[in-house]
């Protein structure tokens, strides 16, 4: 089994499954793409379930890799938020709407594989509001644990539910309306002051 190869079908597969959804992406057209057979393919991943997997995992790492690069450098908590944000933000402009749902609908074990890392997650914004607290930048009466579930409810609805996907709006719209209502909900006087300022250095920048 070549590591470099599996690596560099997983790369690949993320991209096309992220554009195109999982459903439309076949094992056939992920080995067209990569120029391999699809027996090669097969030889490193038994099936589509596995290496969906795979990607998704390695999808995972890499934004928590540059989570890790953004905390080195950011100014608090409420920076390290809104950068992540940010980034996120960017990569969604290249997925599909139907990503999230196929992976509910077509691979559900792989969807309890991802609703496994939600309390994970949970546990680090919280984490995350509690260092705000101490920085005057979120409110001290907030409760962080609950917070924080309320605000990975909200994000699983928006990626799981079908009747999000066929409204008015974009998956970009929703997820930046929910993001920054929560973060400009748990800040203080002096957080949203943060806020503000961060939004116009981007815009500015943009310009």
């Amino acid at each position: 089994m070549n590591s470099d190869l599996r690596v560099r079908i997983i790369d690949k597969a993320s991209i096309l499954f992220t554009r195109h959804g999982i459903k439309s992406v076949t094992m056939d057209y992920i080995a067209s793409q990569m120029g391999i057979s699809k027996r090669t393919l097969y030889e490193n991943f038994k099936d589509k379930d596995q290496l969906l997997l795979e990607t998704i995992l390695y999808i995972h790492k890499d934004t928590e890799d540059e989570a890790g690069e953004i905390y080195k450098t950011a100014e608090n908590s409420l920076d390290l938020l809104l950068k992540v944000f940010q980034s996120t933000w960017h990569k969604m402009q290249h997925i599909n709407r139907n990503y999230f749902s196929d992976i509910k609908r077509y691979h559900p074990s792989i969807a309890s594989v991802l609703e496994n890392n939600r309390a994970q997650r949970a546990g680090y914004m919280a984490s995350l509001m509690e260092q705000g607290k101490r920085e005057g930048l979120i409110r001290e009466d907030l409760k962080s644990q609950i917070a924080s579930f309320l605000l990975m409810a909200q994000f699983d609805f928006l990626f799981n539910s079908d009747e999000v996907f066929v409204s008015q709006y974009s998956l970009i719209e929703i997820y930046e309306t929910i993001f920054m209502n929560f973060i400009r909900g748990i800040a203080t006087s002096k957080g949203i002051v943060f806020i503000d300022e961060f939004i116009n250095r981007v815009e500015n920048t943009q310009k």
